[in-house]
């Protein structure tokens, strides 16, 4: 039963997430790989919106590739189960790095908290890759941190992370804290230390080298104006299970060292303050910090247990991949009748939205944006959840349209939108159509679809 313990644990996470496709996002990362399988264009103006004013930039090409190629062969069901092998990925990687400094105990109660914590960004999105990244990147420079030998390998699996996710540079960054604490704990030679800093280096030049060209290395300030309007990037809550979940192992960790006789390594703890401080910084990074206090936390857990920790069984793998395996085909059995339709979008209005002229303007809820992009391409949405290709004030605007803030007037007549697409109980509606005479041309059950005077 104890050899059960990790592939249990990735089962009930695999089969917990196996639900429809739900994220708003997801939408506008199906439309990507569509059109990359069409152009093989990665860089370029933007082909869908009228209101951005950025290049568009498809640093997220590789997970968008596999997730239109998924659409076209075994549609949405498909989709959707990719979220349950992203979970499976995570999985298996937090329990290949937590095991190798802690028992199954303390390696399955560090997966299993962390899993938690990573709860609300557990969605498809190509972000889900980063946190599995995180995990093995910090795992891999804690094995330098003790034998000194640089993991080269790090270097090209970058360049697979660069083409995944934004938060490809969190790589280079866990490396360079790595080696910060590796000077101060003077576990290498000066020699061993400057082969080692070769690593994050050839990490940065390996970003540099993706078909999206070396702006990428400045793709993660894109959002940088923009991230003041959007709830994943404000500050965590206490009354966030998940960052409930990361405080658990972070105290635990820091409880243990301050009782602990023997000095910690500063590795560790400059791990652990990156891990916090990300926890800290946004809802958004709250996986990230978890990814990389795992590691840490199971072998610092592993200091209440006995010191005679069991040895990696053959039979402990079979089972963790076998649990593994069949909480995947379990969720491909459920997944064609559960995911056959999406959980998010106007899916009520098909037809009326369907029946608007080719690049009709329409002034959209922010949330359905994406959703517009890959199932109605003959409507160019005013937002959508790509937000670094739109300006600061814009963005700005359009949150001030959707509460009906005083000059909301300005954002209709700016963006020339001549219909709308609002949630039934936005302020904005009742505006639009008591003030400015919009019609009300159909109502779904969430949204309602409007149309300007003629």
């Amino acid at each position: 039963m104890r050899q059960a313990l990790p592939g249990l644990v990735i089962f009930v996470a695999v089969i917990q997430i196996a639900r429809p496709v739900g994220d708003s996002d997801t939408f506008w990362h199906l439309a990507a790989g569509d059109r990359l399988r069409q152009t093989w264009t990665f860089n370029g103006p933007d082909p869908w919106s009228t209101m951005s004013t950025q290049p568009w930039r498809l640093h997220e090409w590789l997970p968008e590739l596999v997730m239109s190629l998924a659409q076209q062969f075994l549609g949405l069901p498909g989709v959707a189960w990719l979220l349950p092998l992203g979970g499976a990925i995570i999985g298996l990687t937090l329990w290949r790095a937590t095991r190798a400094r802690a028992s199954l105990l303390a390696s399955g109660a560090a997966t299993s908290v962390a899993f938690v914590a990573m709860s609300q960004s557990l969605s498809l999105r190509p972000h889900l890759l980063s946190f599995a990244f995180a995990v093995a990147f910090t795992a891999a420079w804690l094995r330098s941190a003790a034998d000194g030998r640089p993991r080269w390998w790090l270097v090209p699996v970058t360049w697979v992370w660069a083409c995944t996710h934004g938060m490809w540079f969190f790589g280079v960054v866990i490396g360079v804290v790595a080696l910060a604490g590796m000077a101060l704990d003077r576990a290498v030679s000066r020699r061993q230390w400057k082969r080692l800093a070769l690593v994050p280096l050839g990490s940065l030049a390996a970003a540099a080298l993706t078909p999206t060209g070396p702006s990428l290395l400045l793709s993660p300030f894109a959002v940088n104006e923009t991230t003041q309007y959007i709830q994943e990037w404000m500050p965590p809550s206490i009354r966030q299970p998940g960052f409930l979940a990361f405080v658990v192992l972070a105290g635990t960790v820091l409880l243990v060292w301050a009782r602990a006789r023997q000095p910690t390594r500063w590795t560790d703890i400059l791990l652990v303050a990156l891990a916090i401080g990300l926890a800290l910084l946004y809802s958004r990074t709250v996986a990230v910090g978890a990814a990389i206090i795992a590691p840490v936390a199971a072998a610092t857990v592993q200091g209440l247990l006995p010191p005679d920790r069991e040895p990696e069984a053959r039979r402990e793998v079979a089972m963790t991949i076998g649990l593994t395996t069949l909480a995947l085909l379990i969720a491909a059995l459920i997944l064609p009748t559960r995911a056959a339709v999406p959980a998010w979008g106007a899916n009520d209005l098909d037809a009326q939205l369907a029946a608007l002229p080719n690049d009709t303007v329409v002034c959209n809820n922010y949330g359905i944006g994406g959703w517009l992009i890959w199932s109605h391409p003959n409507i160019r949405p005013t937002i959508d959840g790509r937000v670094e290709i739109y300006a600061a004030g814009h963005v700005k605007e359009h949150l001030d349209f959707e509460a009906a803030a005083p000059g909301w007037q300005d954002y209709v007549r700016r963006t020339k939108c001549s219909y709308a697409l609002l949630g039934n109980g936005e302020p904005v509606v009742e505006a639009l159509v008591a003030q400015a005479r919009w019609t009300v041309v159909d109502r779904g059950s969430e949204y309602v679809l409007l149309r300007a005077p003629r």
